[in-house]
């Protein structure tokens, strides 16, 4: 089960979100549909040495060592991905700008937030004198209409941009990379 690092893990070939069957697993509240399924069962198995980790360090109190967010920081700020800022509109003196995962965050979240997108990661971003296009990659839910929820997540995108970052988002690309199988349940 690979992970996007540009968002959330995903999902199961039988449709299940596997951090929801990790929660699950941890509060051992599983579903029947997770005790019986086989891709269900198979993560279960992998997760089940971070589950028991976890448990174990449920009980003792852990404190991070004092350079902990200095040194995570550092490595962040050396990363040259989140070097790229963007200006946020503004009529005072002076600008204001944002690091792209900032802004990336905040266009995934009002993209996920759209009924029908299952699954948003922010491609591209791209800010010239007057002018923001972006670029986004989703996977929709199964059933649901690919233009009229394509439409939906580009007005979601500008209204964030417009609402949140003070953009007015000229062009929003989505390239749809999948839609879900219908749940087996």
């Amino acid at each position: 089960m690979a992970v996007d690092p540009g968002g959330r893990a995903p999902l199961l070939p039988c449709g299940t979100d596997p951090e929801a069957l990790f929660e699950h697993l941890r509060s051992g509240d599983r579903t029947a549909h997770e005790r019986a399924c086989p891709h269900c069962l198979a993560a279960a198995a992998e997760f089940g040495p971070l589950v028991a980790a976890r448990g174990d360090l449920a009980d003792e109190h852990v404190t991070a060592p004092p350079q902990l967010l200095d040194d995570v920081m550092r490595a962040v700020r050396a990363d040259p991905r989140s070097q790229r800022t963007y200006r946020l509109a503004g009529e005072e003196a002076g600008s204001t700008r944002v690091r792209r995962p900032v802004a990336a965050a905040i266009l995934r979240g009002a993209a996920e937030g759209v009924p029908g997108v299952a699954q948003a990661v922010v491609r591209k971003i791209r800010q010239e004198t007057d002018r923001v296009d972006v670029r986004v990659s989703a996977r929709f839910a199964s059933g649901a209409a690919i233009p009229e929820t394509a439409a939906e997540l580009r007005r979601a995108l500008r209204q964030a941009g417009r609402d949140r970052l003070g953009w007015d988002i000229a062009a929003v690309d989505v390239d749809v990379t999948d839609v879900d199988a219908p749940s087996a349940d």
